[in-house]
């Protein structure tokens, strides 16, 4: 039974105790709130006990009715203030019922009393109850103990107050009651400052452990996230040796890939040429026939567009973009030009070009021929291949104080606004839909505005879906007082009728296709060998004025054959031209740096060996060949190593 009783007893007590803690998520609150119903229950009890004994001692109502009916509910009521969570009125409140018994009892019993403790002992609750932040509470709950003991002092020596009258007999036995009740509220106070140390120890135990936990957990990650680093680094090498490898094979495949292409391309288009030559001249060739010849030829370029595209891309793609090369040329002439190419083009679907310059433009500019001819022929193909039959293109050519303005607009399909972006990238068209009806690999818009962009210029588009696209092509604006570049006719001027060529290649096409490109610039004193070595041969024989040589040859190599005839006193000072389907501009520049004369890529274009060939012809290449053959021999080794 005395268990049962001594259980509920302590339950309640900690009920009581822990009133108002659980509407409070912060521990160091909690723990205040705790000192403050612990404090209260302790001296609710204590005074209503000393009250009814000293009552029982002195037999005044002074000490019983306070005791009973003020001090004891108001110590409980603290409690019930933490309770309904006034957590502040019950911490300012319990100082105030303090500093009302130091006043009433210290007063009405006099010295006997020995407040002192009490206000010492108030003193260190008001530091328990109250935050360190809370300076402005603290320091008042603090100082208020020490003005009451003043005031008391004060009452003592004025005889504001007459004190109770106690015999000796009776003073002695209530301060010895008195004693008791006060050590033990200093011992309570001790008590909680001592657990309130051994918390913050314990506290401070825990996340020091915490601490060295953590800390373990970060050296044992920093180790591992050193060892994936440093896998992470080893992976990234060998991946990045990977890709190496496979940039460099993907060049070397595209390249050899180019190669074999361009050898059979180069028969074809020179094939379709002859034809569409023979054809034109014959007055009962058979219309449709040469319909079918002009569509031959327009495909062959159209694939041989296709294909610079893709090596172009290719060399962006490994940051080999060509430098900008300005040279002085008449942007109308070779405009003119162009449009006429593209109008055989255009013609096989019955599209018309027409072309608009302005009357004011200049005569010579300053620009990159080459990139410039990717731009335009990159868009204007595009917009021929979109075009359906029986519209029209119209190329307007425009210029303003800084800039060059090229206009095609065509009268295609069009292009949505969401598409607009989409076609400039690499191998991106506006839809699938597009693919299947018009194919294409979705490079030349890509090529033609990086090149564009290289060029200090851009490219943008306009469109409306159904009626067609508006591009416009700016470049900046450069002009030239020279006019050597601008050709003065578009037909080909005759070379030298006396003038001989040697032709190397093993290929029997490729030496019927030369003669007759030959033949059209004027030259018909062409001898044809099959190998290098026969080639050398056939050079000492007949001492051409030019060699045509192509570089994958049997028996001896383009570079051997090259070095041999360098290296031979009687031929060194004979002009070498080098005609491959090598198409990498480090192929032609490794060729250059050896010291050929001239490079032209296949399929070969016969304005180009003209130009090539009538360059060679106006100038004494004996002094030419003298100067890079002082340095031929260090330069072959070089290249060969």
């Amino acid at each position: 039974m005395a268990n049962v009783i001594s259980q509920t007893t302590r339950t309640w007590m900690q009920r009581i105790c822990m009133m108002g803690i659980l509407q409070s998520s912060n521990k160091e609150d909690a723990r205040r709130i705790k000192v403050v119903n612990i404090v209260s229950l302790a001296t609710g009890i204590l005074v209503t006990v000393y009250g009814i004994s000293f009552y029982l001692l002195l037999h005044s109502l002074y000490i019983l009715i306070p005791a009973v009916l003020v001090f004891c509910p108001a110590f409980f009521a603290m409690i019930w203030l933490n309770h309904k969570r006034h957590f502040n009125a019950s911490r300012i409140g319990i100082h105030a019922i303090f500093i009302s018994i130091i006043l009433y009892y210290g007063s009405i019993l006099g010295r006997v009393t020995e407040v002192q403790l009490l206000a010492v002992f108030l003193m260190s609750v008001a530091l328990l109850i109250w935050r360190p932040q809370e300076k402005v509470p603290r320091f008042i709950c603090a100082l208020m103990p020490i003005i009451c003991l003043v005031l008391l002092e004060f009452i003592y020596y004025y005889d504001l107050v007459e004190p109770l009258p106690l015999s000796e007999t009776t003073q002695n036995l209530y301060r010895w009651m008195v004693m008791p009740v006060v050590l033990f509220l200093n011992y309570l106070a001790i008590s909680l400052y001592q657990h309130n140390i051994m918390d913050l120890l314990r506290t401070l135990r825990s996340r020091n452990t915490s601490l060295m936990k953590s800390r373990n957990e970060n050296e044992k990650q920093r180790k591992q996230l050193q060892v994936y680093s440093q896998h992470l680094e080893q992976l990234v090498e060998e991946r990045t040796g990977a890709l190496n490898k496979a940039n460099v094979a993907k060049t070397q495949f595209i390249n050899e890939l180019s190669h074999e292409i361009r050898t059979p391309l180069h028969t074809i288009i020179g094939i379709s040429e002859m034809l569409s030559s023979i054809l034109s001249s014959a007055e009962t060739a058979d219309p449709q026939a040469r319909q079918m010849a002009k569509s031959l030829s327009a495909t062959s370029n159209n694939i041989m567009e296709l294909i610079n595209n893709v090596l172009e891309l290719s060399k962006i793609e490994a940051g080999k973009s060509d430098e900008v090369r300005l040279e002085p040329f008449s942007l109308k002439e070779w405009m003119r030009n162009t449009v006429s190419i593209y109008q055989s083009i255009a013609s096989t679907k019955s599209v018309v070009l027409h072309l608009e310059i302005d009357g004011r433009f200049p005569e010579t500019i300053m620009s990159d021929k080459v990139m410039l001819a990717q731009v335009i022929n990159n868009v204007l193909s595009n917009s021929i291949k979109f075009t359906p039959a029986e519209k029209n293109i119209r190329i307007k050519c425009l210029h303003n104080s800084n800039s060059v303005l090229i206009q095609i607009c065509d009268q295609g399909a069009g292009i949505s606004l969401m598409q607009q972006e989409a076609i400039f990238r690499p191998f991106e068209q506006g839809d699938k839909e597009v693919y299947r009806q018009y194919g294409g690999s979705g490079l030349g818009l890509a090529i033609a505005k990086r090149k564009a962009e290289l060029m200090g210029g851009n490219i943008q588009v306009s469109s409306v879906p159904g009626e067609g696209s508006n591009f416009l092509i700016t470049l900046p604006l450069k002009l030239s007082t020279d006019t050597d570049g601008t050709p003065a006719s578009i037909a080909l001027v005759p070379l030298p009728a006396d003038t001989k060529v040697v032709v190397m290649d093993d290929n029997e096409i490729d030496h019927m296709i030369m003669k007759h490109f030959l033949a059209r610039i004027g030259v018909t004193n062409v001898s044809f060998a099959h190998d290098g070595a026969e080639g050398v041969m056939m050079v000492r024989k007949m001492m051409p004025d030019v060699i045509l040589m192509d570089l994958h040859m049997p028996v001896m190599s383009g570079r051997e054959t090259f070095c041999t005839l360098r290296e031979d006193e009687h031929l060194k000072h004979i002009p070498i031209v080098a005609v491959s389907s090598d198409a990498f501009k480090e192929q032609e520049q490794e060729f250059i740096l050896l010291g050929m004369d001239g490079y032209i890529r296949k399929p070969v274009d016969t304005r180009v060996l003209h130009a090539v060939l009538q360059k060679l012809l106006l100038y004494d290449t004996k002094h030419i060949n003298a100067g890079i053959n002082g340095v031929v021999a260090d330069k072959v080794n070089e290249a060969i190593v």
